[in-house]
This record gives structure tokens, C-alpha cells and sequence, in this order.
């Protein structure tokens, strides 16, 4: 459980940074990352309470995680897809394929974590 712990405060540090870096200088900078600030503080709070109350929180902030990767992922594939073309859209549509699997594999990994207490 002591990985998964420092998986999610990684990921949920790496999320609000990259979200925040990528929006700096934006007007709009409040409402679109505010979903991924969300999700991070999940993950971080998470992270925080499992070892008092298991990884019962760890599952689902992972699998809000997921959700939300899957959420960008799929209007991303549809661009690269079916355009109109956007730069980076390879790039970007394989680094949330990742970010998706890795979600899938973490929250899995709580639940058989929490699965498996007496």
C-alpha cells in the first residue's frame, strides 16, 4: 500500500502541475483545470487517509482518475481521427491512453488491496 501511496501523491502532483502549466496565461485558466485540481486533491486525500481507513479511498480516486483521463481521451482520438487537426493530438492521445491504463491498473490494484483485508 506504501507504493500505491506514493503513485498517487506523484500522479496527483504531476496532474494539478501539468494542468496548471499548460493553462498559465489564460484567462480561462479557473474553469478548465478545475476538473483536474479535483481529481488531484482526490488522489491526495486518498493518499492521506489510507493507511486509517484503507484503500477503499485509494479505489475510488483512482477510478475518478480514470474517468477523467477517458473524458479527454475520447474527444481527443475523435479529433486525431476525424479532425479538424490539432497540434499534438498524437502525442497527447497516447499520453492519455497511458495516464487511462495506468488509472485502470492502480484502482484495481486498491481494490484487490482492499479485497484482501480480514
Amino acid at each position: 500500500m506504501i507504493t500505491l501511496r506514493r503513485i498517487s501523491f506523484g500522479f496527483a502532483a504531476l496532474l494539478a502541475a501539468s494542468e496548471v502549466a499548460r493553462w498559465i496565461g489564460d484567462i480561462r485558466l479557473i474553469p478548465l483545470v478545475f476538473d483536474e485540481l479535483i481529481v488531484a486533491a482526490a488522489l491526495t486525500a486518498a493518499a492521506w487517509v489510507a493507511p486509517r481507513y484503507g484503500t477503499a479511498p485509494l479505489a475510488a480516486a483512482w477510478g475518478m482518475f480514470s474517468g477523467l483521463m477517458l473524458g479527454l481521451l475520447v474527444p481527443t482520438l475523435d479529433h486525431l481521427l476525424f479532425g479538424p487537426p490539432k497540434v499534438g493530438a498524437l502525442f497527447y492521445s497516447i499520453v492519455l491512453a497511458l495516464a487511462f491504463v495506468g488509472g485502470l491498473w492502480a484502482s484495481s490494484v486498491a481494490m484487490r488491496l482492499a479485497y484482501s483485508k480480514p
